[in-house]
């Protein structure tokens, strides 16, 4: 059963709808068969698991392509595109298409979580699972460790989508009185004192390691991870001394979200990180480093560590990420479909076929301004960009058609971006040419009925797709390259250190730099301070903050974590708010190609503040507990 493990989590497509005997052994009627043997309670176990909402495509959650740095194509309605709700507005008491809350119905393409009945389950877990028979106690006691970090897990997530809610602290009966069923929603400090105390009780009962076979499984290193990432939450300018929220207060008059800003907060999540670094540390967690890595230059090798990080079909071999989704899932296929430039070509006459890679989830012209130069600089800050960023976005071609905003970038763009006459890596091809001009081979094809009609922003996703991710037109079969995908990376603890420490004091300590210069060096790149010597001495204040932002986004980009971080920085209304810019798609030469453009989209954009940061609550609970509020704005 173990070895069941990387297929089962996370693939309730996703835990819609789940009910109690979702959870019980097939063909078995009561609670007590759940915990009748080992393997049993293994499985009521791995079931809650399936709780955790699955981030690696635009079906299931927002995370991956209402966040800024992946977008897909124009066509598609909401039903099949549910992100889209969240950036067009669609998202009300009546209408949500994330319901990770519970209670209610959804609309059509919605998902319908639950995580409160998840929760629930754990609860129920904890209290049953001290009469399995034959269990050791070091067993048991791991997968109680297991059932509290999911307790803790499911808190948090519920708090990334909802901010401050009801807090569950013990299995509560069916027929339990009014005093135990109607509960208020907490502020979000306690709220997150809650979920890191959680998380610390999970942490002394797991192991900083699991078995090849039990991959995806909870461990000490996973619980103090997502306590510290909760910590930096907390921290962050949106629910710490947020003005926008003074009205926001509980069915008592009570804040739920303190408007006076604490400076400490930074210096608890700062000590939460670096405990989480040193247990990750101490236990043979490190950046991932490409073991075949070649080159002249450190940025070539750097390259190839970070792109091959992502590829990894060893999980076991990827000593970086400290929590991640399985490898074998449709979910983590279909990135690999939707992504790459297509195969027929509309320039030789082939006719329009939705078979093959279909090029519709693209990075966003944010993200790839977002990269660093090659320098290890903002382009707003390398002397040799800045004055062309400034004035032209640096647009501009020279001889080699190539626009001067993809040359003498930091090589995690190139790890993660395709663009027009750059080279691909898909479909056994590590060398493909790029050319996306409109009517050219993967290029738009000028027909917007078409779903597959080309790269909506001008640039393709390279991250997470492998040489091993083909498609054989014979019989129209793909096949995927296996690998997990990364739910919290070694990598997010050194950047949230870094930015714990500036925002405390309001600059970089010795440590601060070496965490994050452990980043910047696996990457290619050169030292923080040393970068900036060269752009006339380190940043500080506002342009530091905005430094320390870009670092995080060159590092985490397209992996689901843009949307809640534009959030907790508050800044997703200047992200989020507008038609955003894109490449002229429909430009055939490199000049025309090569400028800016507003992208087609099937909605409106509606981003308003502060109602759009979190999901509304659904109003079936809000009817049914009395003492429930909603979030502003709904």
């Amino acid at each position: 059963m173990k070895s069941k493990i990387i297929s089962l989590l996370f693939m309730t497509a996703v835990a819609s709808s789940c009910s109690f005997l979702d959870v019980v052994p097939e063909n078995t009627a009561t609670l007590e068969d759940s915990f009748a043997s080992e393997m049993q309670a293994e499985r009521f176990l791995y079931s809650i698991y399936n709780f955790i909402p699955n981030n690696t495509t635009h079906r299931w959650t927002p995370d991956l392509c209402a966040g800024g740095d992946l977008i897909t194509g124009s066509n598609g309605t909401t039903r099949w595109f549910p992100y889209k709700s969240v950036l067009y507005g669609e998202e009300n008491p009546n209408n949500t298409y994330f319901n990770m809350w519970g209670g209610g119905s959804i609309p059509a393409g919605g998902n319908n979580f639950q995580l409160y009945n998840g929760i629930r389950f754990a609860y129920t877990f904890l209290n049953n699972i001290d009469t399995v028979p034959g269990m050791t106690q070091s067993a048991k006691d791991q997968m109680k460790g297991e059932a509290w970090f999911l307790i803790g897990y499911l808190h948090w997530t519920l708090m990334q989508y909802y901010g401050p809610i009801v807090l569950i602290t013990h299995e509560i009966s069916l027929n339990a009185d009014e005093s135990e069923l109607m509960l208020p929603r907490s502020s979000w400090d306690e709220c997150a004192q809650f979920v890191a105390e959680i998380f610390d009780r999970a942490a002394t009962m797991l192991p900083a390691h699991v078995d090849n076979n039990d991959l995806g499984r909870a461990t000490s290193v996973a619980a103090k991870a997502y306590k510290a990432r909760c910590l930096i939450y907390t921290a962050s300018p949106l629910v710490n001394g947020n003005q926008a929220y003074a009205s926001f207060l509980n069915y008592d008059g009570t804040p739920l979200i303190s408007t006076e800003y604490d400076r400490e907060k930074w210096n608890t999540a700062m000590q939460a990180v670096e405990e989480a670094i040193r247990l990750a540390e101490d236990n043979g967690y490190r950046l991932y480093e490409y073991a075949n890595a070649s080159g002249e230059s450190d940025l070539e090798r750097g390259r190839q560590n970070y792109y091959n990080c992502f590829i990894e079909e060893d999980w076991s071999s990827n000593t970086e990420y400290i929590f991640a989704l399985g490898a074998q899932t449709p979910s983590n296929n279909a990135m690999q479909m939707i992504a790459p430039p297509r195969q027929w070509n509309p320039e030789e006459g082939d006719g329009y076929t939705a078979d093959g890679f279909r090029e519709y989830m693209n990075p966003t012209l944010q993200i790839v301004e977002a990269f660093l130069t090659d320098k290890g600089l903002p382009l707003w800050a390398d002397p040799r960009t800045k004055d062309g960023y400034a004035a032209n976005r640096l647009l501009t071609v020279g001889e080699d058609e190539v626009a001067e905003l993809c040359k003498n970038r930091d090589p995690r763009f190139y790890a993660t971006i395709g663009y027009d006459r750059g080279t691909y890596t898909y479909n056994s091809q590590e060398d493909l040419t790029l050319r996306m001009r409109a009517g050219e081979q993967h290029g738009y094809t000028g027909d917007v009925t078409q779903e597959y009609s080309g790269s909506c922003t001008g640039f393709m996703l390279q991250k997470f797709i492998s040489i091993n991710t083909t498609y054989n037109e014979a019989d129209k079969s793909f096949s995927f390259a296996q690998y997990p995908f990364p739910y919290l990376r070694l990598a997010e603890l050194y950047l949230d250190y870094a930015e714990a420490d500036f925002e405390y004091d309001g600059q970089l300590s010795a440590q601060g730099l070496e965490y994050l210069n452990k980043v910047r060096n696996r990457a290619g790149l050169p030292d923080f301070e040393d970068a900036w010597a060269e752009a006339g001495g380190m940043p500080s204040g506002e342009d530091m903050r905005r430094a320390l932002h870009q670092e995080n986004m060159s590092e985490l980009a397209c992996e689901a974590r843009l949307y809640h971080n534009l959030r907790r920085w508050n800044i997703a209304q200047d992200w989020l708010g507008e038609v955003p810019d894109v490449l002229n798609i429909q430009g055939e030469t490199p000049e025309e190609y090569n400028t800016i453009a507003k992208m087609r989209e099937s909605g409106t954009r509606i981003f308003e503040y502060p109602k759009s940061v979190w999901l509304a609550i659904p109003l079936s609970e809000l009817e049914v507990n009395f003492r429930l509020v909603q979030n502003p704005g709904y």
